[in-house]
């Protein structure tokens, strides 16, 4: 049914299918590249496009779902870290990678209920802002509070002048 024959020898045309349907989806999906790049950023932009924004809300969630269970481990390993720069004891390194295991807990959680509240609020428009600081478990905790100690000795400084 599927073949034809021609001079004594079977030709099928199912390879042409199969070869047109490759091509239409190729098509498909380099369109959609091009349509959706637009909206790809690398940084935070203010005036982002408004129908984007619900999508950007939803991704930000499930990132923040998803890695939740690290902001144990990560705590642990900032406080630790930090009470090792600024003691000459030991026993406060450990404890403070103790103390990380708790705080890494409720940072947990904390992530955890702020991915699921944007997971389910990302179509409402009104809802934009993250319930935790920094948006991401990924960022880098001593770059962004450095970054505000110094925003905060800015303004110190401006205020004294």
């Amino acid at each position: 049914m599927n073949e034809i024959f021609c001079s004594g020898t079977k030709h099928s045309y199912l390879n042409g299918e199969k070869t047109v349907k490759k091509f239409i989806m190729i098509k498909v999906i380099v369109i959609f590249m091009c349509i959706t790049s637009p909206f790809c950023y690398a940084e935070e932009i203010s005036d982002k496009p408004f129908f984007s924004k619900p999508f950007m809300k939803f991704g930000r969630g499930m990132v923040n779902l998803i890695s939740s269970p690290l902001e144990l481990p990560n705590q642990m390993y900032l406080l630790s870290n930090h009470a090792h720069e600024n003691s000459n004891y030991g026993v406060e390194t450990a404890s403070a990678a103790l103390e990380g295991i708790f705080t890494g807990t409720v940072y947990t959680f904390w992530r955890l209920g702020a991915g699921t509240y944007d997971l389910l609020t990302f179509p409402l428009p009104k809802y934009e802002f993250c319930l935790i600081t920094p948006t991401y478990c990924t960022v880098s905790y001593e770059a962004y509070y450095e970054k505000e100690k110094k925003e905060k000795h800015e303004e110190k400084g401006e205020e004294g002048e």
